[in-house]
């Protein structure tokens, strides 16, 4: 990532605006004043320019050969309550990041915005007609060879969100393996490696169209990386803005510890913590080498497949927390429902988290839950004494089976995922096997979040305080 695929991408970007331009618009123009034709030679030798920057692949691509397609939707309708909420519009802007792609066409860029959530969201995806989106190749659109722009509310780019601080910035890094060419992964080809089934063959993205992307939000202190390059060097590349803003974009590895199947391949010389990303503010081991902050100081992030890289190194710098009271346990203390619900199957929600005894027929927007072992649904309710207005705080659900030889799960699960009103009934599904009978002892928590952490409400990630008691429960399994 240098300055000269920015200055390109620029000059291509500005070029190819006006060469889609509708040809019925371009005919109807008046003839242009002397001053008029200088504009349009500027731009002719900008786009020549910038061609000659890019070579052949780049150039014809950014300039015009993907045409504009349908937008990239949720495939659920947003809700300004729940998950990651709804996009605020004065919010949503295009940094001026760019990464050259390795196997050339438009460059990859970043969007960062916040929601009703309390969220600061980011976006990748390839940039052309000034916005970043996803092109109809590897399957994706079934192979259109257009352009698709991301809507502000597709949030769906896994770790792509982190709580936003007092001062409005949000602090996260993620890592995106075997990320399809296109710029959005879990539409079109599928990733082939040992780690999981392989697809069909002509279903199986070809490699040279794979990609490691990683990127970011470092914070206004922050004022460069150092990284990998696709030749393999090293190469230190300036922030963007007070977002602290990183992209990293390189062909998808073949070799070392970043290879998805090392760790198992090379058990004593790769370790798994480097897979473990899940979106937080520290920065995870692979491309990025170090971080300098604007103070001088320099955090090196442990090289990929080392001990070190079990944990994120460079924990944020400048975030500020927003002040909040943590509520007491009188204060959230309060009775807690169990209701179990036998069935000899049950479906879940295609979209959601809804589940449902069913019998022969499947429900509309349902599918049937196959595989593992027989189980028990259980519906745990109680009625929240306080308000949760976004996604800085949550409940959270702990089950402790009873002991056995043929018991072996336990643990947590179920944390909320939305606004919660004071008085509102809160309820939660989970699933206890029958290979666990005997009393389940039950216990749901208040989790806050007191400083910078992924926006997963999961049971001790980073930024996380100390869960205070909300109630306990117990029930058995036959």
């Amino acid at each position: 990532m240098s300055h000269l695929p920015q200055l390109r991408a620029s000059l291509v970007e500005a070029a190819g605006r006006q060469s889609f331009a509708p040809a019925s618009r371009r005919a109807a123009r008046a003839p242009s004043p002397p001053g008029r034709w200088r504009s349009r030679k500027w731009r002719r030798v900008a786009l020549n320019l910038a061609l000659g920057l890019a070579g052949t692949t780049l150039g014809l691509s950014a300039a015009g050969v993907f045409k504009r397609g349908t937008p990239v939707g949720p495939e659920v309708p947003p809700s300004p309550s729940a998950f990651e909420g709804v996009a605020i519009p004065h919010t949503v802007k295009l940094l001026p990041l760019r990464a050259a792609d390795p196997g050339g066409g438009p460059p990859w860029g970043m969007r960062v915005l916040q929601t009703t959530r309390g969220l600061t969201c980011v976006q990748i995806g390839r940039v052309d007609f000034g916005t970043v989106g996803v092109l109809g190749k590897d399957g994706s659109f079934a192979n259109d060879g257009r352009f698709h722009p991301l809507s502000d509310n597709f949030l769906q780019t896994p770790f792509g969100c982190a709580p936003t601080d007092a001062h409005g910035k949000g602090f996260l890094n993620a890592f995106l393996q075997d990320t399809p060419a296109s710029g959005i992964a879990g539409r079109g080809c599928r990733v082939a490696d040992e780690l999981s089934p392989r697809p069909a063959r002509a279903n199986t993205c070809p490699r040279r169209d794979l990609r490691d992307v990683f990127y970011g939000l470092l914070g206004p202190d922050a004022v460069s990386v150092t990284h990998l390059t696709a030749s393999g060097a090293q190469e230190r590349t300036p922030t963007i803005g007070t977002e602290g803003a990183y992209l990293v974009v390189l062909p998808h590895a073949t070799k070392g510890c970043l290879v998805p199947a090392a760790p198992r391949r090379y058990p004593k010389l790769c370790q798994v913590g480097f897979q473990g990303d899940t979106g937080g503010p520290g920065v995870p081991a692979g491309a990025i080498s170090s971080v300098t902050y604007r103070d001088g100081h320099t955090c090196h992030v442990p090289a990929p497949g080392s001990r070190a890289s079990l944990l994120e190194a460079c924990p944020p710098v400048g975030f500020v927390a927003p002040r909040v009271s943590t509520p007491s346990p009188k204060q959230l203390a309060t009775r807690i429902s169990v209701q179990k619900i036998p069935a000899r199957s049950y479906c879940a929600a295609r979209h959601g988290e809804g589940v449902t005894p069913c019998g022969a027929r499947v429900p509309s927007g349902f599918r049937r839950l196959t595989g593992g072992w027989p189980s028990l649904l259980v519906r745990i309710s109680f009625v929240s004494r306080i308000a949760i207005p976004d996604s800085r705080s949550f409940y959270e659900f702990n089950l402790e089976m009873p002991h056995s030889a043929t018991c072996t799960t336990g643990g947590t699960g179920g944390p909320t995922n939305s606004d919660i009103a004071a008085g509102q009934r809160v309820s939660t599904n989970m699933f206890v096997p029958y290979r666990c009978p005997g009393v389940v002892k039950g216990t749901v928590s208040y989790v806050p979040l007191v400083g910078p952490a992924t926006s997963m409400p999961v049971a001790g990630l980073p930024g996380q305080g100390r869960a205070v008691l909300v109630g306990r429960f117990n029930f058995s399994v036959p």
